[in-house]
């Protein structure tokens, strides 16, 4: 269950990053680059809005994705023509069941599923007559999921007591078929008889079929008292089965060999052990405690009456306040009482339940749907196609995403603090002005490729929006010595055109000449 938790876990996860890496990249590439250029927004909203959908296609509709090819795939085999079939439906079953344990599932639905495919699966082999090593594992399975399908039973009993030697799990089978059945079957348990005493298998479980057999006089009494007494004997017990046990073997034994047996049912009698329990079991011992001598009686009474502490309790107050309250706090941790968690936790269980139902069956639609399209001719897939992968060329670039979006509100400027440091004129010369900060770029790169010194680029904001990207040369004290350097990058067709622009900066630093 822990491999089948984490293959889910593990499965789902990975799935998630991928759609989150593969689609959320897209996502912001048709955002910023083709519905929305040069429009600069917080975008958060849309990366969490990309990794929720991703979440729920990763874990939800994969989910349901996994359950619908299930299904679709078992109603296939629901009519089967036994005229032609061939080993390809078994295998199709095979690899359904193996289905049920991949990382679509987890391990409570793939153990629900597979319960319900394991019966259709034992019909089918039951109908075919199968009986080979893979058959009969299906069978146990069925059997075990659900002990009343006697068809599955009876191959299952075939099979086994046609074996010479059982392991111990096929004696387990036979234990829970028998116990099933309420030990009905007096063939099986004498043939269960003859194989734990030819196996000397000797547990508390194979206490009961001894029980059993003795009762129901199965024709082996003798064998079993033999094999079963000397155990019971050796630790002198006196529980439900063995006082049962030595009932049923007193009128086996001879008269010299009751004594002990005689003793142990007595003395339970006389403690009262299975009055409550068992009336009648209570009414057998008191029977064989009738057939003692006086003297034996009085003295199993007068031992068991010391015994008896039941007396010392009468007057005692069991409970206290404190008491009372850990007994409720007990009936809560049992499951007598249900806690106040439990009881809404149901309840949001149950709202959830018929959510996650709803959502299923529209993604269930939405398979069927494309299960519709997988089964049209080439000319209307190409159709359908066309029209689908139009409309997304006609969102990405007839459709102007810019004027939908609101004009972003302008953010008042605080005015500067005045500032005591002095400041002076200087003059630069600005050749370009471009709205992308890469045109900016190249022509700095063009005109330090023809030896221009001093290029820089100020990023000014726009009043419509987006930002301004100014390219200037130098910083010159003297607007006459601006416009002769002016006049010589023209005369050399460094620059096509300029104009002067004055600025203000502090005095203090330093001025290029």
């Amino acid at each position: 269950m822990f491999y089948q938790s984490f293959k889910y876990l593990l499965v789902r996860t990975g799935l998630t990053l991928f759609l989150v890496l593969v689609f959320g990249y897209l996502s912001l590439y048709f955002v910023h680059e083709v519905a929305l250029p040069n429009v600069h927004f917080n975008d958060l909203w849309i990366k969490w809005t990309v990794v929720g959908i991703c979440l729920f296609f990763g874990f939800v509709v994969y989910s349901v994705f996994g359950e619908h090819r299930f299904l679709s795939a078992l109603s296939g085999l629901k009519h089967i023509d036994l005229k032609t079939v061939g080993p390809e439906i078994r295998e199709q079953f095979q690899n359904l069941v193996d289905f049920t344990g991949s990382s679509y599932f987890l391990p409570g639905k793939g153990r629900q599923l597979r319960e319900q495919l394991i019966q259709d699966y034992a019909e089918f082999l039951m109908s075919t007559g199968a009986e080979d090593p893979e058959a009969l594992n299906v069978f146990l399975k069925a059997f075990l999921q659900d002990p009343q399908q006697t068809r599955f039973r009876n191959v299952l009993v075939s099979t086994l007591t046609r074996k010479e030697e059982l392991t111990d799990q096929e004696i387990d089978l036979m234990l829970v078929i028998m116990k099933t059945e309420g030990y009905a079957d007096r063939e099986l348990l004498n043939h269960m008889i003859t194989v734990i005493l030819a196996q000397e298998w000797f547990t508390n479980k194979s206490e009961t079929v001894f029980l059993k057999a003795l009762q129901l006089k199965t024709g082996q009494e003798d064998k079993i008292i033999s094999f079963m007494l000397p155990h019971l004997l050796d630790k002198k017990r006196t529980d439900y089965l063995a006082v049962n046990f030595y009932l049923e073997s007193l009128s086996s034994l001879p008269e010299d060999q009751r004594g002990t047996l005689a003793y142990l049912v007595s003395t339970s009698y006389c403690e009262e052990r299975f009055k409550v329990l068992d009336p009648d079991l209570h009414t057998r011992c008191k029977q064989v405690f009738d057939t003692l001598e006086a003297q034996t009686q009085e003295r199993l009474l007068r031992i068991s009456k010391n015994a008896k502490v039941s007396e010392k309790w009468k007057g005692v107050k069991l409970f206290h306040s404190d008491d009372k309250r850990a007994l409720e706090r007990l009936k809560v941790y049992t499951g007598l009482s249900p806690t106040f968690w439990q009881v809404v936790g149901k309840k949001v269980a149950g709202l959830g339940s018929g959510v996650f139902n709803l959502i299923k069956k529209v993604i269930f639609k939405m398979f069927d749907a494309l299960n519709i399209m997988g089964s049209m001719n080439t000319t209307a897939k190409l159709i359908l196609a066309g029209l689908i992968f139009g409309g997304m060329f006609y969102a990405a670039v007839a459709v102007d995403w810019k004027a939908l979006m609101p004009a972003p509100q302008p953010v008042p400027t605080v005015p500067p603090e005045p500032t005591a440091v002095p400041t002076v004129k200087v003059f630069t010369l600005q050749v370009a002005a471009v709205k992308e900060k890469s045109q900016a770029d190249d022509a700095v790169r063009r005109l330090k490729k023809k030896k221009v010194q001093d290029v820089y680029v100020v990023k000014i904001p726009r009043s419509e929006g987006g930002f301004w990207y100014k390219v200037r040369v130098g910083k010159f004290r003297e607007r006459d010595t601006a416009e002769k350097i002016a006049a010589i990058l023209m005369n050399q067709k460094k620059i096509r055109s300029y104009f002067i622009i004055a600025l203000d900066e502090p005095q203090d630093k330093p001025k290029k000449q």
